[in-house]
């Protein structure tokens, strides 16, 4: 900072001279400061880096002994990145102390307290230090070559200091063990770590050999994996005996104090009765709570006389549930979405949690896993989609038989014709999408059941903070993850590399050496909606460590340390995610009921997601009045979640799908992995050897795989087996030879060969209760594009676009068009261009269909959202350029307070900058107010004790 050179470390003499130079520097800056007090020297030095600078940056290292001593070690980690979190990790040796049974504390070759203390002469410190530590180590002379020029005598010196730590430990009685101090396995990749050593971002800090390796110029340590023979040779200026004590019989010796047992338990910790009776909800029994409310629901939907196969299906997956302990799960997936329903957001629910009946009748999906069926809302009269096996098991009904031919035909309800009641001419519903149960629990029960569940981005945060209320401040904790180098990121390290030591390397050379740092950890986060509970029975020692999430002790949750995918089976994790869809049906649905005379349905679940006119949105644009060349595409589905991207618009083009099921194997398809693509369009297409397959008959979803196996005739255990197999991608995974005699088992039942090539790419299968979920809410959403397209774009550009034109909206299609080449013909754009586009294709459907925008007005327009107004879409300040939500917000409290009075008025009271202020200016979004100026050059302007008046 000060430009001190010291010219030979650790002399006296020049160590005297530097430190007297550094203090008339430090007083010739106080003074420039205008700093005259001491007192107000300690007002400059941060709390956290000045705690920083007086804790000694002593290394350690903790070994468990055995399974107290892990939980121990849990407990201090954990106090380290949380009670005491000080820029970085700290622990404080009375937390060492109070945690220390069952652990082995050595002291670090480099970086520990020993070695400091006795390369900087402190002998009798030293030992005195020795005794606290188990063992201490020493590291090969090679790994503290970044010291070698800070001694006279380099290498000689640090093998002498090693000697010491011997001789010191020695007489402390305790043990000296060699070890490589490794952090990569073969010399050669020391290069990578050099790279990472010189990129301060990564872990958000600088690296402790940045300032000696890198600011200096030296090479990094030799830190590799030596073998028993390279750490005996390397520590030969020792003597053979001693060298073979310290690598071998020491090593060993420590090695032995410790006993083997697991990382992670081999059971499931899932909440009991007491806790949740001891809790907010007062519930005296979980299992008892769970079955009323499955059995409550089946008498409201399905009568008191329910048909076997309903009764068969809850009775067999309550039975699963509860004898695994997973009643609670439920229980409070329940509660959850009751709640989020009651404040008037929707719940859309991911994975596979839709394949569970019982989890459709706790209301925490609207996805019904049974077979298609319809069911009377009135007499609750209901019958099923039933195989001449299921009849003969379950027997049919002569009210039942007339509708068995139409259920047939169908792979979900919701494609079945309309129909009345045989019993009392009700209108019948129509629901079922026969998805089998073992899909998520498993076959026999034995999964933990993982339920993803999507919330409004605006209601996130309070489904989260429920859990905790629930469970409490110290049983419930966010769900961590490592975040590591990605290409961009890896690329970034080696580029800065390069920069710092001039070097000019071929670009083959950077992307080598990109790919090596792919995938090193680079920083702890949280996952977006996970949410982990732990029983009052256990603590979360038992299983992880906590921390912030990235060391931010201002966030209000702690998370595990580990990755919950490395304990997932021993803790249930609530997945409470943000998602848009919820948000946007919330905005509609706000706007209904304000104008309910207007809308058939009060509730977003009584939207008609059945009716014929929303599936012509996928196959033209006759449905929204135009025409295939005034959109460029001949199918209307921009806008609609999940449907409305280039590739899904690719794949409704090529399989023109018009039914609910032919839109759930698109969604299926769309997120999967070697399903569409060199598969199923191969085989709709006709660019087989198997000639054209009906895309109806094609695989879209991993539990599509079961029910067809359960159809071509094959066992019920053998079909799961095969669906897993293949979604999972076990066949290139090692499990060919099983899958050759799978293959014998489908051909045995006539299976088609091109179904089973059509396994055989399978890479990754999406669930088809999270597609139907998907579906679900984007017909709610379509049903409004058809039939009140105004509250449709106000509620999309509202709360889903990424970004806005406000020039191109109201210059029309004209301009909005010629916006939209502009960007097109960029050819590579950037993810907030990508999302403009997304927009201003939005934009100029819109205004094709006759609608308009109104611009912006500051005594009219809201902060964020496009309000429908006469007709057309009045502009909101957040969409101009710049104008970000802060400053939107301002606009309308401070017009709300008190209405503007004029331009100056407006540029004085609110948070509008210069810039802004004129832009609004040459828009004319001031709509009727005027300057003082423009009132002056009004020649009827007059004057009168300061008021002016026209």
């Amino acid at each position: 900072m000060f430009s001190v050179k010291q010219e030979a470390h650790h002399r006296a003499i020049d160590d005297a001279r530097c430190t007297a130079l550094c203090f008339i520097s430090i007083l010739n800056d106080l003074r420039e400061r205008g700093i005259t007090n001491y007192g107000d020297i300690n007002n400059l030095i941060d709390k956290n880096e000045m705690f920083k600078l007086v804790i000694p940056d002593i290394h350690i290292d903790l070994l468990a002994k055995n399974p107290v001593g892990y939980k121990n070690l849990f407990k201090i980690v954990s106090d380290s990145l949380t009670t005491h979190l000080k820029v970085e990790a700290r622990l404080l040796k009375t937390v060492l102390d109070e945690y220390r049974e069952g652990i082995l504390i050595g002291s670090n070759s480099v970086y520990g307290e020993i070695f400091d203390l006795i390369y900087n002469g402190y002998y009798d410190k030293a030992l005195e230090k020795a005794k606290y530590y188990d063992y201490i180590e020493v590291s090969p002379p090679s790994v503290y070559k970044h010291l070698y020029n800070e001694l006279p005598n380099g290498r000689l010196d640090i093998e002498n200091i090693i000697l010491k730590t011997i001789e010191i430990a020695d007489k402390a009685g305790v043990p000296v063990v060699a070890v490589s101090n490794c952090y990569y396995i073969n010399p050669k990749d020391k290069k990578y770590r050099n790279i990472l050593i010189n990129f301060p971002g990564l872990g958000g800090m600088k690296h402790p050999l940045y300032s000696r390796v890198i600011e200096s110029g030296y090479d990094a340590p030799d830190a590799y994996l030596r073998t028993t023979n390279e750490m005996l040779s390397e520590f030969n200026f020792l003597g053979r005996e001693l060298a073979k004590k310290i690598v071998i019989e020491n090593t060993n010796l420590v090695s032995n104090m410790t006993e083997k047992f697991p990382a992670f338990k081999d059971e499931t910790f899932a909440p009991r009765d007491d806790q949740f009776k001891d809790s907010i909800l007062h519930v005296e029994s979980i299992k008892e709570e769970t079955t009323r409310i499955v059995h409550e629901n089946i008498k409201k939907y399905y009568g008191d006389n329910p048909h076997k196969i309903v009764t068969e299906r809850a009775e067999r997956e309550l039975n699963s549930i509860i004898k695994s302990g997973y009643a609670s799960v439920y229980y409070v997936s329940h509660l959850l979405v009751t709640k989020s329903l009651e404040d008037g957001y929707l719940v859309g629910s991911r994975g596979s949690v839709g394949s569970s009946f019982v989890a459709t009748m706790m209301d925490i999906t609207e996805v019904n896993p049974l077979k298609p069926h319809y069911k009377c809302p009135k007499c609750k009269f209901h019958t099923f989609q039933m195989t001449d096996e299921d009849i003969e098991k379950y027997g049919i009904t002569d009210l039942e038989k007339p509708f068995q031919e139409t259920l047939r035909m169908v792979q979900s309800g919701y494609d079945l014709p309309d129909a009345v009641c045989p019993v009392c001419g009700a209108k019948l519903s129509k629901d079922g999408h026969d998805i089998p149960f073992e899909t998520f629990l498993g076959f026999n029960g034995d999964k933990t059941p993982d339920i993803d569940l999507n919330f409004s981005g605006e209601y996130q945060s309070k489904a989260h903070e429920y859990i905790r209320n629930v469970f409490g401040y110290d049983y419930a904790f966010r769900a961590g993850t490592v975040a590591t180098l990605a290409d961009k990121n890896a690329y970034g390290c080696v580029m800065k590399y390069c920069e710092t030591f001039d070097k000019n390397l071929r670009g083959c050379e950077v992307d080598r050496l990109s790919k090596k740092l792919v995938g090193v950890r680079r920083s702890t986060g949280q996952h977006p909606g996970g949410v982990v509970v732990v029983p009052n029975y256990v603590d979360i020692y038992d299983v992880t460590p906590v921390q912030y999430p990235a060391n931010d002790p201002d966030n209000a949750f702690r998370t595990t340390h580990y990755d919950y995918h490395k304990f997932e089976k021993n803790l249930l994790k609530f997945d409470i995610l943000g998602h848009d869809d919820p948000t946007i049906i919330k905005y509609i649905m706000d706007y209904v009921h304000v104008h309910q005379d207007e809308f058939p349905f009060s509730r977003a679940q009584d939207i008609p997601i059945d009716d014929k006119n929303l599936y012509k949105l996928f196959n033209s644009t006759d449905i929204i009045g135009l025409t295939p060349e005034q959109l460029g595409i001949n199918l209307s589905s921009y806008g609609l979640p999940e449907l409305g991207t280039n590739f899904v618009q690719g794949m409704l083009l090529e399989t023109k799908p018009k039914s609910f099921a032919e839109l759930v194997k698109i969604s299926g398809l769309s997120h999967g992995t070697d399903v569409y693509t060199n598969n199923a369009q191969d085989l709709v297409l006709n660019k087989t050897e198997f000639g054209k397959i009906e895309f109806e008959d094609i695989i879209g979803c991993r539990d599509d795989i079961m029910v067809d196996l359960l159809r071509f005739g094959l066992e019920p255990l053998k079909a799961f087996k095969i669906m897993e197999f293949v979604r999972k991608n076990m066949i290139r995974k090692g499990g060919a030879e099983q899958w050759e005699l799978y293959k014998a088992d489908m051909r045995e039942k006539n299976v088609p060969e091109w179904y089973i090539w059509s396994c055989e790419q399978i890479k990754y299968m999406f669930p088809k209760a999270h597609a139907i979920a998907y579906v679900m809410m984007a017909l709610r959403i379509a049903w409004f594009k058809v039939y009140s397209p105004l509250l449709f774009y106000s509620a999309w550009l509202s709360k889903r676009a990424k970004g806005h034109d406000v020039r191109a909206y109201l210059g029309g299609p004209m301009a909005i068009r010629a916006k939209l080449e502009e960007l097109n013909s960029k050819g590579q754009t950037t993810a907030t261009e990508d999302g403009l586009v997304t927009a201003l294709q939005i934009a100029l459907e819109m205004t094709l269909r006759g609608f308009k925008f109104l611009p912006v007005d500051v005594n009219i327009s809201s902060a964020s959202t496009f309000d429908i107004e006469d007709g057309a879409l009045r502009i909101p300040f957040s969409a101009v350029d710049g104008l970000g939500e802060a400053v939107a917000l301002d606009i309308v409290e401070k017009r709300t307070l008190e209405p503007f009075k004029s331009k100056d008025d407006v540029l004085k009271k609110t948070r509008l900058n210069q810039t802004l202020f004129e832009e609004f200016d040459r828009m004319h979004f001031f709509g009727n107010l005027t300057s003082k100026e423009e009132e002056h050059k009004d020649p009827n302007y007059v004057e009168d004790e300061g008021l002016f008046a026209l």
